[in-house]
């Protein structure tokens, strides 16, 4: 159980580090005003919210007491493939946008995140996969004109709207 709390302590340590740098990396960016705001607003809400629950997990983490109840006894071990194919695709999604577009790319991505995590069935992820790249790119490149990679498939949707 010792063990289990170690590993609880630096986890938590870890998320704070990460939560402070990505803070320190908001700084770098203009906060403008709430009636405009600048590049940096939404990124430096996003690092409060981030510090404020990696202080209180922090917090929670360093000051309980090591109980038996606080794994459920059937508590499944770390799914490693899982992990990696994760890691894998969230890592490569950055390549798959520099050689393809928007559309092909993230539904690419998502879709092999689906069949790691095995959500459902191949035609399930298929369906699931398409309908988030196609979502996400009607509500940032169309709604509100994100510049994202394009190409044929993009091409056709700016038509589509006129």
């Amino acid at each position: 159980m010792g063990n289990l709390m170690t590993k609880d302590k630096s986890v938590a340590i870890g998320l704070f580090v990460i939560s402070v740098l990505y803070s320190i990396g908001c700084m770098q960016l203009k906060l403008g005003t709430l009636r405009k705001p600048g590049p940096g607003l939404l990124p430096c809400l996003i690092a409060v919210a981030l510090l404020l629950s990696t202080a209180a997990h922090l917090y929670k983490v360093f000051t309980k007491q090591a109980e038996e109840s606080d794994r459920p006894e059937g508590a499944k071990p770390v799914n490693v493939r899982a992990w990696a194919g994760l890691s894998i695709c969230v890592f490569a999604y950055p390549a798959l946008l520099m050689s393809l577009d928007f559309l092909l790319s993230t539904f690419l991505s998502v879709f092999a995140m689906l069949l790691v995590l095995r959500f459902k069935t191949w035609p399930v992820c298929l369906f699931v996969s398409l309908f988030t790249a196609v979502v996400c790119f009607v509500v940032f490149a169309m709604l509100l004109g994100v510049a994202l990679p394009s190409g044929l498939i993009e091409t056709f949707f700016y038509k589509l709207r006129g």
